[in-house]
């Protein structure tokens, strides 16, 4: 048996020990930190908004106040209900979600809509009097406002924890693309109400949510945070990165990753040429003239679209609140950063 001082001795070491641990651990910590020669000068905020931001999903924003940030950079003079989150807009409605509810809100009227379901909506489309939805618990639906009622339905695998930035549903012609919490690209045609194909963009159990959904012409570009694809008539192509963000173009795709690289791509994720920039943390991403980054130690980094240069600006402060990225402006906090 262990005597009272060995006792002692022994956990004493193992306290060293742990400490060891916890101050290497920190110390082990990097930041983004450019050179002063490297950074070309400062960017000041343009402007500011009512509210500060509480909460994200890929095509919008919710306030404080209860105003939200369209995708169109736009902040209507609509305020949601209390525990009500912005998802999406359309021609004649804003859709927001709140418990077991999804809100409709006539722009011209500001007539509210309230559709009781069984679930709470985290993501919603419309196109005409139908209407996708994700909900909570990774089941959706499609809801014909007009009948009143729900066309289809589909339970999907539990998905307990998700990346905020929750790609919306897509309505493509004839044909309907659900994105799930669970990393797949569910393709329902609306005509007969039937899912007529299911494609898996990544298999992780956690953080695996759709994050990005966009099509142009014949082409559909999907993300999680662990993988991208491509999908065209003929083939699908895939590329695996930790992904923080992408912007699709025609001819072009841009990765935006964890390691603070960023990537170029072709429409068919062949790989054109990527930058790195050292323990960088991206926290938005947008395009004007350029390609502009935010990383969240408070700089700005702007890329021509072939990423053969780059230019790193100081910001007014580290961005520590949430971003949201819209049309040719980003929004940090209750601040907005205009991009030429």
């Amino acid at each position: 048996m262990l005597n009272n001082s060995f006792k002692s001795l022994i956990l004493s070491a193992f306290s060293i020990i742990a400490l060891s641990f916890i101050f290497s651990g920190c110390g082990s910590k990097y930041y983004f930190e450019p050179k002063e020669e490297e950074i070309k000068g400062k960017v000041s905020f343009n402007d500011s908004i009512p509210s500060p931001i509480i909460s994200i999903v890929r095509d919008g924003a919710t306030l404080k106040n209860g105003q939200f940030i369209t995708k169109y950079s736009e902040i209507p003079n609509v305020y949601l209900p209390q525990d009500t989150q912005y998802l999406n807009q359309t021609e004649d409605y804003y859709l927001a979600g709140t418990y077991r509810s999804l809100l409709l809100i006539d722009k011209q009227t500001n007539e509210q809509i309230s559709i009781a379901f069984d679930n709470t909506p985290i993501s919603a489309s419309m196109n005409g009097p139908l209407i996708a939805v994700i909900f909570d618990n990774n089941t959706f639906v499609l809801y014909d406002l007009n009948r009143g009622q729900i066309t289809y339905k589909q339970d999907s695998t539990l998905a307990p924890t998700n990346n905020t930035l929750i790609a919306a549903p897509y309505f493509l012609s004839d044909i309907v693309i659900v994105p799930t919490l669970d990393g797949k690209l569910v393709i329902v045609d609306r005509n007969n109400m039937q899912m007529i194909r299911n494609i898996v963009v990544n298999g992780d159990k956690y953080f695996n949510n759709v994050i990005f959904l966009e099509a142009i012409g014949n082409r559909m570009v999907a993300a999680t945070p662990k993988r991208i694809i491509s999908v065209s008539p003929s083939v699908i192509n895939t590329f695996n990165a930790n992904i923080k963000d992408v912007l699709f173009f025609e001819d072009r795709i841009f990765i935006f990753t964890s390691e603070g690289e960023v990537i170029l791509t072709d429409q068919d994720l062949n790989e054109k040429r990527r930058v790195k920039f050292p323990f960088a943390h991206f926290t938005a991403a947008n395009h004007g003239r350029n390609i502009v980054i935010l990383e969240t130690q408070g700089y700005l980094i702007a890329l021509d679209d072939e990423l053969q240069n780059s230019a790193i600006f100081a910001l007014p402060n580290e961005i520590d609140e949430p971003t949201f990225s819209s049309m040719r402006k980003i929004f940090i906090g209750n601040k907005i950063l205009k991009v030429e």
